[in-house]
């Protein structure tokens, strides 16, 4: 995000958080401290993120409540600092079992501010903080789904397109390339990097839609058929360091793939097929299947050939499997 989109989202976010803790103050409710919190930790990532967030602080809210009716309700004669030793334990016992990431911590802290702080009144400070922590999240993720710009779909599209031109370059250096490894390790940690906001953006998709539609199954096919590709490109760069192609792989075929490869992945970035592109890699994945030794105990066969033959034909598949990024939103979508 650009600097002029950073203080826009702060100051977009700083105002509802105004506007929300303003309304508490004026309604009087109870704990409404805790409606901003739940608004603000929407509101400070994006809308699939914020889903997420909001979801391990509602866990970890309930858990919390449980862990504080247990601690206190069932344990009631333990002195203070035994309750919250053994509320904390169960939040952590129950975050571990809900498989939460973080939102322990907000049960840790219901518990902590519960039992050290309000006494014998517990009971009203639990209730209101989880009454007003769930309808926060709600306020916030009504506010992110239609006032709020950011989206996890295109960052994330932006995000994998940067990943595939960078591989669409890096197969064109390819064969002149001096030290591959280096490029293709920072690839993958980047390939890593959007392996994991996969669950924020079938998140959005789900609130948008009511289940993860045809974005998030792109997104997979564009993930696993790029992965081989940068995988098959990895491995052909250290090959061909060793060993030429064998006389039976057509004369040519090596650049005039990788070449192939490179326009059909910036094609694609750009919403479209490039058809020409994909019937030629079509065209050399036949041409090398038909040059193969039919028995590897031939002399053609040498295993470090057929290694070479099978990373070509590897790539070129991935290529030609390679789904397409959608196209740019309409000017007139591109707020929402």
């Amino acid at each position: 995000m650009t600097a002029p989109g950073r203080s826009a989202v702060i100051v977009r976010n700083g105002t509802v958080l105004a506007l929300v803790v303003a309304a508490c103050n004026h309604l009087a409710l109870p704990e409404g401290l805790f409606l901003a919190l739940g608004v603000l930790i929407i509101l400070e990532t994006d809308l699939g993120g914020g889903v997420l967030a909001g979801r391990e602080r509602i866990i970890g809210t309930l858990l919390g409540l449980l862990a504080v009716v247990i601690a206190a309700g069932v344990l009631g004669g333990l002195s203070s600092a035994l309750g919250v030793f053994v509320g904390l334990t169960l939040v952590r016992l129950f975050g571990f079992a809900a498989g939460l990431t973080s939102g322990f911590v907000v049960g840790g802290h219901m518990v902590a501010g519960s039992l050290m702080n309000h006494g014998d009144a517990w009971w009203h400070y639990v209730f209101w903080r989880m009454v007003m922590t769930i309808l926060g999240v709600i306020v916030g993720v009504l506010v992110s789904r239609h006032i709020y710009s950011q989206r996890s779909s295109s960052a994330w599209q932006a995000s994998c397109d940067g990943w595939l031109l960078d591989l669409a370059h890096l197969l064109e250096r390819l064969p002149d390339s001096t030290e591959p490894e280096e490029a293709f390790a920072a690839l993958r940690e980047r390939r890593n990097g959007l392996r994991r906001r996969l669950p924020q953006l079938a998140a959005e998709r789900t609130l948008i839609h009511g289940q993860p539609d045809e974005a998030v199954l792109r997104a997979q096919q564009q993930l696993q058929h790029g992965s081989t590709v940068m995988s098959a490109a990895r491995d052909l760069g250290l090959l061909l360091k060793e060993e030429a192609p064998a006389a039976w792989v057509p004369p040519g075929l090596v650049p005039r793939l990788l070449d192939d490869g490179r326009t059909r992945i910036e094609a694609l970035v750009q919403g479209r097929d490039a058809p020409d592109a994909v019937a030629d890699l079509g065209r050399c994945r036949d041409l090398l299947s038909a040059a193969l030794p039919e028995s590897p105990a031939a002399p053609q066969g040498d295993r470090t050939q057929l290694l070479i033959a099978s990373r070509l034909l590897l790539l070129a598949d991935a290529l030609i499997r390679l789904p397409r990024s959608p196209q740019p939103p309409r000017r007139a979508d591109a707020g929402r």
